[in-house]
């Protein structure tokens, strides 16, 4: 590497003293045991919904994920073992258990658990045919009778979603075979359910229940009112606490996998106590597509103020305090969004499948990933089409030498994204930025021998010579831009096509055209 190509900003931290005496024992690094040269890319998932039947496995085989473990919910059970004649038909898919975990009595939280065979929760839908006629009488069945030893078995929640045209008609409700209840209060009961009027809006009762059905009957003007959501769901229902211990307990593998918080909307004192709990509480969400990718506070959608970098900024606070904190990079409900993480692990080929889940699992738990952000397909025409999100663009090599990080980047498309860039980032910020596909940033120590930067880690750019159909997009004006306006570099708007669906269009548009990668950090100990 030239070194006119290397800028490096530092930020006034200063000169440090050589790694002889320590050998490197005081920065943990996630990538250590990893044979850059020999080891492969695992595309994997920790958040995504669907693939519950073959076509939808295969649409994720298709672009590109070998490695599938859905976090399906209501129920939140692992989709886990996948049909035996689909893995017969598909040697190299490597599957593992997992599911969303949410509804606590006392955090507002959701949670994967990466490995675990913890199933939580109740779901039924009543039809869209129910719904269209004036009285909907349905029966929710095969409940659990609520009872004072376990009580979060047998309180579910009822979900009704109302919307009229105009003024403010009414609906009632009635329900027989369980009583509402307060679910942060112990879930005390507030008396049975009968003509309750319900005004346009979506409401959510918490039930009891009192036998192991319920009869619901919601009475409507169907001229006036339309139900366009009715349900009976249920979560864990317990502290969160409870249910990480349980999840932690059924991990398949003990030494993989582990559990990951969902679309971190809240503050550093929120998850403190969750990261502190268990080593095996691996990190945060980073990348989440439909909360505004790199993070909104303001929950799932809301797009209103940007930059939206919530949880990507949540990542460092977190990583300033000392803790170790992996970050995942994930779609969720979005089939063809963006997001995904990329496992490095060793040749797989030829390994009974226990030992591929665990090979899948172990690098989710040393840390042995990076996150992908990466372009989106896209006809002419403006449709996202397939591969859609998939990318080669790797690290190939994280490798700390005599106090020295040495970083190098592969796999970008020639034609469509000749130009990299790495960053490197402190917890001073971004500390050193490097135009091209191999850089070297120094472990600077101070008198004591003590290594200045808390953590460091890297991110690495992919991206087309110019944006905006035409005009130049160079590595000055990279520089200036933060990785949320990097995520929307584009030189067209998404107008039709699967990934544009199901959600708001602002997180659709415009077409990203970079490929982003995110390694994991390497830390001070």
């Amino acid at each position: 590497m030239k070194r006119r190509n290397l800028l490096v900003t530092l930020a006034g931290l200063p000169a440090t003293s050589s790694w002889c005496t320590s050998g490197g024992r005081d920065l943990a690094n996630p990538y250590a045991e990893v044979g850059w040269d020999t080891w492969e890319c695992l595309h994997s998932m920790s958040h995504q919904h669907q693939g519950q039947t073959d076509a939808s496995r295969d649409g994720f085989l298709e672009m590109g994920y070998r490695h599938l473990a859905f976090s399906n919910y209501y129920p939140s059970a692992p989709t886990y073992p996948l049909p035996a004649d689909y893995l017969a038909k598909h040697p190299d898919v490597i599957a593992a258990p997992n599911a969303e975990h949410h509804s606590f009595t006392d955090a507002g939280l959701h949670f994967n658990a990466l490995g675990s065979l913890l199933a939580t929760g109740y779901g039924s839908s009543v039809s869209a045919k129910e719904c269209a006629i004036s009285p909907i009488v349905h029966r929710f069945e095969k409940l659990e009778v609520f009872n004072t030893e376990r009580p979060w078995l047998g309180v579910y929640r009822l979900d009704v979603r109302l919307s009229a045209s105009e003024g403010k008609p009414t609906a009632r409700l009635t329900v027989e075979g369980a009583n509402e209840c307060g679910f942060r209060e112990g879930f005390s009961d507030k008396g049975p359910i009968h003509d309750r009027e319900l005004p346009p809006g979506n409401h959510t009762l918490y039930l009891r229940t009192t036998a192991a059905s319920i009869e619901t009957k919601l009475e409507f003007d169907t001229s006036a009112l339309s139900v366009t959501q009715y349900r009976l769901m249920q979560g864990a229902n317990r502290p969160w606490r409870d249910v990480f211990r349980e999840a932690l307990d059924k991990l398949l593998h003990p030494n993989g996998g582990g559990l990951t918080l969902n679309h971190p909307t809240g503050k550093l004192a929120d998850y403190e106590p969750m990261l502190d709990f268990d080593p095996r509480v691996l990190g945060i969400e980073v990348w989440n597509q439909l909360t505004s990718g790199f993070g909104s506070s303001r929950g799932f959608y809301d797009h209103s103020g940007e930059p939206n970098l919530h949880f990507y900024q949540l990542w460092d606070d977190i990583l300033r305090t000392g803790r170790r904190c992996w970050g995942f990079f994930v779609k969720d409900h979005n089939t063809f969004g963006r997001g995904r993480n990329v496992l490095l692990v060793p040749k797989l080929e030829g390994l009974p499948a226990s030992e591929r889940e665990a090979t899948a699992l172990r690098a989710y738990r040393q840390g042995a990933f990076f996150g992908s952000v990466a372009s989106l397909a896209a006809s002419e025409n403006a449709e996202v089409v397939s591969p859609y999100d998939r990318s080669d663009f790797r690290f190939s090599r994280i490798v700390v030498q005599n106090d020295k990080l040495q970083v190098a980047v592969s796999g970008n498309d020639p034609a469509k994204r000749p130009k990299v860039q790495i960053r490197f980032v402190t917890d001073q910020g971004i500390a050193g930025i490097v135009d091209g596909a191999e850089a070297e940033f120094p472990l600077k120590r101070d008198a004591s021998g003590r290594l200045v930067a808390q953590f460091v880690r890297i991110e690495a750019f992919a991206y087309p010579n110019t944006h905006l159909r035409g005009e130049p997009l160079t590595a000055e004006k990279l520089r200036a831009m933060t990785v949320h306006d990097i995520s929307l570099i584009h030189d067209q708007k998404a107008l039709r096509g699967p990934a544009f669906a199901s959600t708001d269009p602002a997180l659709r548009t415009p077409t990203p055209i970079v490929d982003m990668i995110f390694s994991q950090p390497l830390r001070r100990v």
